[in-house]
């Protein structure tokens, strides 16, 4: 699932909005959108704050690649 999906999921799940979850992370609602549509990522600082806003582990926000 790509991180898109997956903000997606959880902010519907916990009924969340676009504005306070941007107002949490410290970024603008501008910034917010574009991780939602894949354009940009959030940074490892980042993630862990959307993944704090959201009530879950940054493991359940990224999905892990194992490179062997």
């Amino acid at each position: 699932m790509a991180l898109m999906n997956r903000i997606d999921f959880w902010m519907d799940s916990r009924g969340l909005k676009n504005k306070f979850v941007a107002k949490e992370c410290g970024v603008s609602e501008q910034t917010f959108s574009k991780w939602r549509q894949n354009k940009t990522h959030p940074t490892l600082i980042q993630s862990a704050i959307l993944a704090k806003t959201l009530g879950i582990s940054v493991d359940d926000l990224i999905e892990w690649r194992d490179n062997k």
